[in-house]
């Protein structure tokens, strides 16, 4: 987990900067807010039994926040991509619920330059979701319970103890019985207190958990099911190219439902014209300050509640809104990036600074 510098964003949530991409995985401002208010509320539920597609899993933060909002009751399977195998094996320890006067208290030298205080939200993740990740995460690696403690003394104060607790008593006494569906040993075995109805989620599998550790556009190419909810929440265009690219949102619309909803923070014409070309029927994702806080794409105009207006739609047919290809869903990203840049250089469309001179502000 050398690639990784962990530290406390605005809401008091855990946040890591990535060496790889030179890039914060989240914003600075709230990982679980920016989770909860980009990706989980935009979001209408009515169906019972649903099927969610989480691209560039990370901490996994969309995921829980989504299963946490929305997870009782319902039937819900994830599929959960990265390209980082230990990033799933860190997501259930991260102490997400963090006090606010913590991040006050902690000079942290390496949050400095990422973190922005905001308005502090109390957001949760409540414990019986990140025991069902457990539960799934040791089905898929077994090494995350091979020893008592799994995390780096370096992540070890934004680690919850409680979850740390737990798995070690699941590593102990509870995989095998719950694996074999063994539950009266299992039960005979673990402490009451694991027991009590507040964690009866643990014995049931309408939540259930796949994780993909391979690029995305090799595991979307696999993946055959239709979609209720696709969170895209990959590093920026410019670090991360082929995971916008109009190729890969090409795959993303063919599985998703015709009732289903793509989510993403980003505001970028790249990105809205490229979902747009795609199929999509595209609209923002507006904030109680009524900002622009994402995107939000769907086969179906009825979900969109906040369409794009004619200034807006104008501005995507602009060079800024030319897209990335990547035809075999393989090239890198540096590639991909100087196709682009070739294409727009040779671009007889309108440049979008010159659209919005003759257009004016954004209204």
């Amino acid at each position: 987990m050398d690639e990784f510098k962990p530290y406390i964003t605005g809401d008091g949530s855990v946040g890591l900067y990535s060496d790889e991409f030179q890039d914060i995985y989240h914003s600075g401002y709230g990982a679980l807010s920016e989770a909860y208010e980009k990706f989980v509320f935009p979001i209408e539920i009515n169906k019972d039994n649903l099927n969610v597609l989480d691209v560039c899993f990370g901490l996994g933060y969309n995921s829980k926040a989504f299963l946490n909002q929305y997870g009782k009751n319902r039937k819900i399977n994830f599929d959960c991509l990265d390209i980082n195998k230990s990033l799933f094996l860190l997501s259930p320890f991260i102490k997400t619920n963090h006090k606010f006067s913590d991040y006050f208290r902690r000079k942290q030298k390496t949050d400095s330059k990422y973190v922005r205080l905001g308005k502090y939200k109390k957001y949760k993740i409540n414990s019986w979701v990140n025991y069902i990740l457990i539960k799934y995460l040791y089905k898929e690696f077994n090494e995350l319970f091979s020893k008592k403690y799994p995390l780096e003394t370096r992540f070890r104060k934004f680690i919850d103890p409680n979850i740390s607790h737990f798995n070690e008593r699941f590593r102990v006494w509870g995989y095998k019985y719950i694996l074999n569906e063994n539950k009266s040993t299992y039960l005979h075995n673990i402490d009451y207190w694991y027991l009590s109805k507040r964690y009866k989620y643990l014995f049931e599998d309408n939540i259930k958990f796949k994780f993909y550790v391979a690029d995305a556009r090799e595991t979307i190419q696999t993946l055959n099911k239709e979609y209720d909810v696709i969170f895209l929440d990959a590093f920026t265009t410019n670090k991360c190219p082929q995971l916008w690219s109009l190729d890969f949102i090409k795959e993303l619309y063919k599985r998703t439902a015709d009732d289903g909803v793509l989510v993403t923070y980003s505001n970028s014409v790249l990105v809205r014209n490229t979902m747009v070309e795609s199929g999509f029927f595209t609209g923002k994702i507006i904030n109680e300050d009524d900002k622009q806080i994402g995107t939000i794409c769907s086969k179906s105009k009825s979900k969109i509640k906040h369409p794009l207006n004619e200034y807006e739609l104008g501005l995507l047919k602009t060079r800024a809104g030319i897209p990335y290809r990547d035809e075999n869903l393989s090239q890198s990203s540096s590639v991909i990036i100087h196709n682009r840049e070739l294409e727009v250089q040779n671009s007889n469309l309108i440049s979008s600074s010159r659209y919005i001179k003759n257009k004016g502000v954004l209204e």
